[in-house]
């Protein structure tokens, strides 16, 4: 929705100035003076008493006015937009009832709309350009569909919501247009004809960095990796040409290929924007870059990595302006959910989320810690690096360049009275025995750990250093996660398994009866994958006074994975398919993600242990 918190000074005039006309402007110049929520009370739109409430949710949610208005009730979408035009001095428009023109779609390139977040909808006397936009006082942005429409521009506001919607029905989901980097691409190249054989001092490699066509070609994959919802960003030198490669919903999906020859240029500037040494290409670097996209801030961690034909990056993309998700948005199961609100009410242990590098672990953590913040309690976290700001929750940041590593600041955390710690990771052992440690003498701790499920926690600690009965004691409960891709609703198609797939689900399933399945077909709306989102799968293994005993007797996994399903550990596998079954997702992601024995071949279930 709009963020139309500060007043707004700047408004569109006319050609011609009468008398009414000067009146009426000094009217809206008066009225873009005011902000949102007096000028809504003063018309009397909404009651002080409504704006109040709709102030201290933004506190809590971090989520513009505008949007808090509607999602309570307290003003209709139409009546806000026209409060919000008369604010900024424009018309509003209305795209539920007045959709854009073909002929006007075809005027601006989709890249440029998602970039902005505009989209032009209608064209008059093939002169004037109706433009609805997100925010009409962007100079910059009327300026660059002037420059490639060769029009006049005609400002009108539409709320962001409607602005994306029409833009995905315009242009597909999350489409990747390439037009504009193809421009860019042909600047840089005409930029470094003449200097492609020169010696590449550090000033030199600064200059090429800094160059407006290498700035702008950064710039605009930055802009269209986040548009896309895109996770990372490799850039990966090849032995003739630069390779670009957007992961989206888990996947790398390759946007551009540039020629090698921008590729030190390229590689300068995104190491200049995260303050990395331009002129070491001998051993990985690690940076960060800030950014301010769309009026959110977008954070990227830098990864350079020698390879053979040069300097490889990775960027991982954290949007902060995503809001934090509840433990009922995480995907879990109802069972599920249970047994891990059950294990993070504890009053202290230690309470593990496994599972691979970008698997949602952290939002998993963040989730948790959201639902235990109270006022009465002192939560603190040591995070490499601090992904989300949580208000009332006291965060720090491991420094290791300085000797402050998760080990040593959680150390130093234990001095401060905890009540709940959250550690980013347990990396090694004395980071775990410090964890331990913690929850031997009355805190809870949540961590992550790498390891491939939930019960493969336990030997993974144990070979850190950590002894069994310690870890009998003190471990509260582990969860394993993955995440699948969503099918898309749009071109999802049934069709009726075949005989192996009905066994293969009937083995993992407590129902024997077997409904239609669903794959993906690929359409324009989720760029011709089948898929759109992800979802997450767990396995949640809780660690009774019986689990414990097998830890502390330090018998097998296996064994132990048994004495758990008597107390509502179920594996992932169950989880994989219940999301099949409900039309989630396919069986063919489920297989790429988790691993589905065939009955024919699944081994004898070892014995339980006996009990006295």
């Amino acid at each position: 929705m709009l963020d139309t918190l500060c007043p707004v000074t700047v408004f569109w005039t006319m050609d011609t100035v009468t008398g009414s006309k000067f009146k009426r402007d000094f009217q809206r110049m008066y009225t873009a003076r005011k902000l949102l929520g007096d000028l809504l009370v003063a018309n009397k739109m909404i009651t002080a008493d409504q704006l109040e409430a709709a102030l201290a949710l933004q506190r809590k949610q971090f989520q513009p006015l505008g949007q808090i208005l509607i999602q309570q009730g307290f003003i209709p979408e139409e009546r806000l937009l026209q409060i919000c035009a008369l604010q900024k001095g424009v018309s509003p428009w209305h795209l539920q009832s007045t959709p854009p023109t073909p002929d006007a779609l075809k005027r601006v390139p989709a890249n440029t709309c998602r970039s902005y977040c505009l989209l032009p909808v209608q064209v008059k006397d093939n002169q004037l350009l109706v433009l609805a936009m997100r925010d009409t006082n962007d100079v910059d942005a009327v300026d660059m569909v002037r420059n490639i429409t060769k029009m006049r521009i005609e400002p009108v506001l539409a709320t962001e919501e409607r602005l994306l919607q029409a833009i995905d029905t315009a242009h597909g989901t999350r489409s990747l247009a390439m037009g504009d980097v193809s421009k860019l691409v042909t600047q840089a190249m005409g930029e470094f004809a003449t200097a492609k054989d020169a010696p590449k001092t550090k000033e030199g490699m600064i200059q090429e960095a800094e160059a407006r066509p290498v700035v702008n070609l950064v710039n605009q994959m930055l802009t269209d990796a986040v548009h896309a919802h895109a996770s990372d960003i490799h850039v990966e030198p090849r032995k003739d040409r630069l390779e670009i490669r957007y992961r989206i919903d888990g996947q790398l999906q390759q946007v551009h290929e540039l020629p090698s020859s921008l590729q030190p240029g390229i590689i300068a500037r995104l190491k200049i924007m995260a303050s990395l040494d331009i002129v070491e290409y001998r051993v990985p670097q690690d940076g960060r870059i800030g950014l301010e996209m769309d009026r959110r801030t977008v954070d990227m961690r830098v990864s350079v990595l020698p390879n053979y034909y040069g300097q490889r990056i990775v960027l991982r993309i954290l949007d902060k302006s995503i809001a934090l998700r509840t433990l009922p948005d995480l995907g879990f199961s109802e069972h599920n959910r249970l047994l891990f609100e059950d294990m993070i009410r504890k009053p202290h242990g230690v309470v593990l989320v496994t599972g691979p590098t970008g698997s949602g672990k952290t939002t998993t953590l963040y989730a948790a810690i959201n639902a235990l913040k109270q006022k009465s309690n002192n939560i603190m976290t040591c995070e490499d690096p601090v992904e989300y700001d949580l208000d009332g929750i006291n965060q720090s940041q491991v420094n290791e360049k300085v000797g402050l590593t998760f080990a040593a600041q959680l150390s130093a955390i234990l001095r401060q009275d905890p009540d709940i710690v959250l550690v980013g990771e347990i990396r090694d052992s004395e980071t775990a025995e410090t964890a331990i440690r913690a929850a031997l003498t009355g805190h809870l701790v949540l961590s992550t750990l790498h390891c491939n499920d939930a019960p493969s926690a336990i030997p993974r600690l144990t070979d850190m250093g950590i002894e069994p009965y310690l870890l009998s004691t003190a471990l509260v409960g582990t969860t394993a996660q993955r995440l699948v891709r969503i099918l898309c609703t749009h071109c999802k198609e049934q069709y009726a398994p075949t005989p192996d797939e009905r066994a293969l689900i009937a083995s993992y399933s407590e129902s024997d009866d077997i409904p239609l399945l669903f794959r993906p077909t690929g359409c324009v709306k989720c760029s011709q994958t089948g898929y759109h989102g992800r979802i997450g799968i767990h396995e949640v293994f809780p660690t009774p006074h019986e689990v414990q005993r097998v830890i502390a007797e330090h018998h097998s996994v296996e064994l132990t994975r048994e004495v758990a399903a008597q107390y509502g550990y179920r594996p992932m596998q169950m989880s994989a398919i219940e999301r099949v079954l409900s039309g989630h997702t396919s069986l063919n992601e489920v297989r790429r993600v988790v691993y589905l024995e065939t009955p024919t071949l699944r081994t004898t279930k070892p014995m339980l242990l006996k009990t006295a």
